[in-house]
């Protein structure tokens, strides 16, 4: 170690030779730096914006001394370029953070006299826009579905329209002659667009992004189907059933969002509507045979999804349902309700079938009761075209642009609304909450070119906004989460 020290003290005296070798001339003319501050934006601030909507920042810049003007401009998010401008204001299209994440960002002014940079961090929260609003199901004159949307939780909101194409550049438009827009409860809550018609019957899309998670159609049926598929009507609870074309599919979301082949596809004309008590869902459904023209109760029998065990459930003090067509379906406190036609007498007949179980401790297996009884029947009131909605106890009955509200045990409808433009097409009830005020009653009418969508309390029939507007057919509304007026 001595030895080493002996060899630097030479070196290090030659270095300080050196350098007194240097003349100083003493000659200096220093500027001094003129540096930037950014303000109006805290490192690490997060900013919240919803997809979609426009993210504004005018940070302000203070110089130490003269202000500098050649400057350039470069705001990042998500470490990509988004604008050059000084101030920020982009629409933001990037998908929805989930709880306790962030997009990193940052603005970078650069002094281009000197080619020093200065930087500011901050974050950026997308969250979605599509928790609470109307979601607008309408057909184009090319028979193609769109999907539009406005959002309720806040005051004169946008109403956006082709949705699916804007979230799904490089998938094209949906599929042609749309039904109907589902909501899954469990586990991921996508919302699943039917078509009748096209390459994707059935689109599975994000309920945050609208992003397609997964389409189905006639290739993709398990079960060794190779008929048609064209789904009309889609309920779902724990289990799910897909209706349309007379057949009923059995539905598994939580099974890779499978749909399986048809339940005696060649015995029984499905109408297109299925529904259950919700708590037994997954044991046995509801349906209607247009063909035998009879209630049935579904259960599971050899395939725990087939719901192959069809019993015809006869009315209560034997009337009968010879003659009579499905019309229209819904569920008071888990009781099933529905509206049957006969066309040759011109009536409509109103039912609540109650479904209820009993479990045999012998082996612990359920037994599923369900009894239909017939509540009324009204003369002249619907036909094959008619809209009809059921509410609490109220069906409300559209026959061109006149609604009518009956209750379910009465004989007597009365006049609720007329549209002033166009004929009902379809109708959905909003539940009100402490944040949403009274229920209303959403009413579609189509005038052959462009379609109107009344906002209407159902407590005092006052028509709560103006009339949303839009081209094109709507088939379906669907109204979630809490609103305000």
């Amino acid at each position: 170690m001595n030895t080493m020290k002996t060899r630097l003290y030479p070196l290090l005296a030659l270095a300080l030779l050196a350098g007194g070798c240097i003349e100083d001339k003493g000659n200096y003319n220093y500027s001094a730096l003129n540096t930037i501050e950014i303000t109006g934006i805290a490192t690490d601030t997060t900013f919240r914006v919803d997809q979609f909507d426009t993210l504004r920042l005018a940070p302000v810049l203070k110089f130490k001394n003269e202000t500098i003007t050649n400057l350039s401009h470069e705001w990042k998010i998500n470490h990509e370029v988004v604008s050059t401008e000084p101030a920020l204001e982009i629409s933001i299209s990037l998908e929805a953070n989930s709880s306790n994440t962030y997009y990193a960002a940052s603005l970078i002014v650069t002094d281009n006299a000197t080619d020093l940079k200065y930087y500011k961090d901050f974050r950026v929260v997308v969250t979605t826009s599509f928790v609470s609003g109307l979601f607008v199901l309408s057909e184009r004159a090319d028979e193609t579905a769109t999907l539009s949307f406005q959002r309720r939780d806040r005051p004169n909101a946008l109403f956006m329209h082709d949705l699916f194409e804007g979230a799904n550049p490089l998938f094209g438009a949906l599929g042609k002659k749309p039904r109907q827009i589902v909501q899954q409860f469990y586990p991921n809550q996508l919302l699943g667009v039917l078509c009748s018609e096209g390459e994707r019957k059935l689109s599975l899309i994000s309920p945050t992004t609208l992003e397609l998670a997964r389409g189905i159609s006639n290739e993709t049926i398990r079960g060794g189907y190779t008929g048609d598929f064209t789904p009309a009507a889609m309920n779902l609870y724990l289990g799910g059933m897909i209706t349309g074309g007379g057949k009923m599919f059995g539905y598994n979301y939580m099974g890779n969002e499978s749909v399986y082949k048809p339940i005696a596809a060649d015995t029984i004309e499905f109408a297109d509507w299925v529904d259950t008590n919700s708590s037994i869902d997954s044991y046995a459904w509801i349906a209607y045979d247009n063909k035998g023209e009879r209630f049935l109760k579904l259960e599971q029998n050899s395939d725990p999804l087939l719901y192959d065990k069809i019993t015809p459930l006869t009315v209560e003090n034997g009337l009968s349902t010879a003659g009579q067509k499905f019309i229209a379906g819904g569920v008071y406190q888990d009781d099933v309700r529905a509206l049957t036609y006969d066309p040759a007498g011109k009536k409509a007949y109103s039912y609540g079938i109650p479904v209820w179980y009993d479990l045999d401790l012998s082996n612990f297996e359920m037994i599923i009761h369900a009894t239909v009884t017939r509540f009324s029947e009204v003369a002249n009131l619907v036909n094959e075209q008619s809209v009809c909605l059921y509410d609490t106890e109220y069906w409300f009955i559209a026959n061109g642009n006149v609604v009518k509200r009956l209750h379910e045990k009465g004989n007597t409808p009365v006049d609720w609304f007329t549209a002033p433009k166009g004929n009902v097409t379809t109708m959905t009830v909003k539940s009100g909450s402490s944040a949403a005020g009274a229920d209303r009653l959403f009413i579609a009418t189509y005038d052959g070119a462009k379609s109107y969508i009344h906002e209407i309390n159902l407590a005092t029939r006052e028509q709560l906004n103006a009339p949303l507007e839009l081209d094109g057919k709507v088939v379906f509304l669907l109204a979630k989460g809490t609103w305000t007026l």
